[in-house]
């Protein structure tokens, strides 16, 4: 794959990646009934999230937030808005932030700026920090583990309490100047390096309490046809 990539660099050819969406079948013109009908999909996919989050079980167990993210995905972002509402809107940033990889102060800074361009009662948020709260419900379970700055281990296990790491010896926190890199005694306790893990069975969850996604991940079992064949 390096070599191919290297030879169209050579040749002068840009070696960019297609996301393939179609699988034999013609791709239609698009009419202004498609216009409409894709001008209101942000709209429809919303609600569709909402009333996800409310199959999962959220509803029950986090109440205030889902009333909350229930009464966002209905706010007009001004008064008169009818192309996005604050939830749709903080959505739609946040992916552009991910996406192109901005920081959290450029973010903060772009949303004071698209606060200030927007009618005097937009309901915008002002600073990433408010765009966190805001999406926290339907933000997905995590845990942080703290891991060698090496490489070498996760602290985790047999390992969880450990302050050093028991392969190359390094500090499981990140050390003052006046301390040595196998005193495992810090006094700011900061990780040295943090793994984010992304237990599966949250997602699995998500993914089935939608009606649409649950038969497209049932497919492999009820809708191919098993024949023996590949």
């Amino acid at each position: 794959m390096n070599d191919i990539r290297s030879h169209l660099i050579c040749e002068g050819i840009s070696p960019t990646y297609t996301n393939w969406i179609w699988h034999g079948e013609l791709a239609q013109m698009s009419t202004a009934a498609d216009t409409e009908s894709n001008d209101a999909q942000p709209t429809y996919r919303m609600e569709d999230m909402i009333h996800n989050l409310g199959q999962e079980g959220f509803r029950q167990a986090h109440a205030s937030y889902y009333e909350k993210l229930q009464t966002d995905s209905k706010m007009p972002l001004y008064l008169g808005c009818t192309t996005f509402t604050r939830l749709l809107a903080v959505l739609s940033l946040v992916n552009l932030k991910a996406r192109f990889g901005w920081s959290d102060k450029s973010f903060t800074e772009l949303l004071v700026l698209l606060k200030n361009m927007l009618p005097k009662d937009n309901m915008l948020l002002k600073s990433h920090y408010e765009a966190k709260k805001i999406l926290c419900p339907v933000r997905m379970e995590y845990q942080k583990i703290h891991a060698c700055p090496n490489d070498c281990i996760l602290y985790r296990n047999h390992f969880a309490e450990m302050h050093n790491c028991p392969t190359c010896g390094v500090s499981r926190y990140k050390l003052n100047n006046d301390q040595c890199s196998d005193d495992g005694s810090t006094k700011n306790n900061h990780p040295a390096m943090v793994c984010w893990y992304l237990p599966i069975i949250p997602r699995f969850k998500r993914l089935f309490a939608n009606a649409e996604d649950a038969k497209y991940l049932r497919w492999h079992a009820y809708g191919r046809i098993i024949d023996g064949l590949l």
